[in-house]
């Protein structure tokens, strides 16, 4: 008899991505497969993970594909117009227990309690951007699903729970395996809803360039009204500030990123300015080199520390899943390709087939590992009955 190990299933979020995750879990839940002892999920993640536990088939893929793409959850042109925010509280109401269709909480603490398990929900601290892990089945499970997925450019506040601030769990702990791994687990199963091939990008300048066109629009547009010596020395102000934030939240970029990428920042400013169209320096900073030129929402340097913290609880969960600690052992499902949806703002046609790509996924692994995991769990409840992807059981 193999010995018994602890089991962790960690799931990313994502957004709309999150409904690749919801189809891994149908499938679990089509083969009676559930061998796990500890659940951590992030944002859309968390929220998945509470319908696997409620056993609700079917839930995950239709809060994302029947409620996110509702005007009521988020409309591109009232946000812009600053009359709407992302509708998180709207969104909640409509899964409340009684609710047609609504979550089960009741059945899903059950389950937790029986079995003695954990199910965990990341936030992160709205003032410090430290993560914190709430349990999902308790009195406060609205609240605690809120804050996992309360992104600050899109949600007006934080979520106050026990008289803590939380944020987005994203900013945090985007990927919870190590949390998993601190919390005793021998076998992480990480579900991801980002491809593998979208990390090699990290560590090199695109970083830079993601990073600043994820704000760009929260770029100031006093620049365009202050003759060039006054935007220059504004621009180096603005630097000074950021890159000292930059260190305050982590050292791992600065040197190797940030410091030089300054000067070819103030160089794209100067040659925006001046009428300089040098192609070279666009190509290779474009998005940086819009900083000067768009409008909209102040930037923040809290709001640059924040996306920062993302990036680096991103690579550091790479990295541990690259290269974990002996005694550990973890297995990804993710796909292999870029998903065809984004987080937000989506196809329903996009949506689908990437519900359907994480039912194959999930498939998938049952057969190459879920009987090899089944006899090593500690959940005897836990079965293997792999649905035929040809016999129409997948939809």
């Amino acid at each position: 008899m193999p010995a018994k190990r602890k089991i962790a299933l960690v799931a990313q979020g994502g957004g709309q991505r999150g409904i690749y995750t919801a189809g891994v879990l149908d499938a679990f839940l089509d083969a009676g497969f559930d061998p796990f002892e500890m659940y951590i999920g992030t944002s859309a993640g968390a929220l998945n993970i509470s319908s696997y536990l409620c056993r609700q088939r079917g839930f995950g893929h239709d809060f994302i594909l029947d409620l996110t793409t509702q005007d009521a959850f988020f409309n591109l042109f009232h946000f812009a117009r600053r009359e709407q925010y992302m509708g998180l509280d709207w969104a909640m109401e409509q899964v409340l227990p009684h609710q047609l269709g609504g979550l089960k909480m009741e059945e899903g603490l059950r389950n937790v309690e029986r079995s003695g398990k954990s199910a965990l929900a990341c936030v992160t601290f709205a003032d410090t951007l430290q993560p914190d892990y709430l349990p999902i089945f308790s009195k406060d499970w609205q609240k605690v699903l809120k804050a996992t997925s309360a992104i600050p450019l899109l949600y007006p506040s934080p979520i106050e729970i026990n008289g803590e601030q939380y944020i987005d769990g994203g900013v945090g702990d985007s990927v919870p395996v190590r949390e998993a791994f601190n919390r005793g687990a021998d076998v992480i199963v990480v579900i991801r809803t980002e491809s593998t091939a979208f990390e090699k990008s990290l560590l090199n300048n695109r970083f830079f360039d993601s990073l600043i066109n994820r704000v760009e629009g929260a770029v100031p547009n006093y620049l365009e009204r202050i003759n060039l010596d006054e935007r220059l020395e504004k621009f180096d102000a603005l630097q000074k500030e950021l890159a000292q934030r930059f260190r305050s939240v982590t050292d791992k970029y600065v040197d190797d990123n940030a410091d030089s990428v300054w000067p070819k920042i103030r160089t794209a400013i100067v040659n925006s300015l001046l009428g300089n169209k040098d192609k070279k320096t666009l190509s290779e900073r474009e998005t940086i080199y819009r900083l000067h030129a768009l409008g909209g929402r102040k930037l923040n340097a809290d709001t640059i520390a924040m996306l920062v913290k993302h990036y680096q609880t991103y690579q550091d969960a790479v990295t541990f899943i690259a290269r974990p600690p002996r005694r550990v052992e973890i297995i990804e499902i993710a796909p292999e390709v870029a998903l065809e949806s984004s987080a937000m703002l989506s196809k329903p046609f996009q949506l689908e087939h990437d519900y359907q790509d994480g039912m194959k996924a999930g498939v998938n692994f049952l057969s190459e590992h879920g009987q090899r995991i089944n006899s090593v769990s500690r959940n005897r409840e836990s079965q293997c009955n792999i649905p035929n992807p040809l016999s129409g059981d997948m939809t």
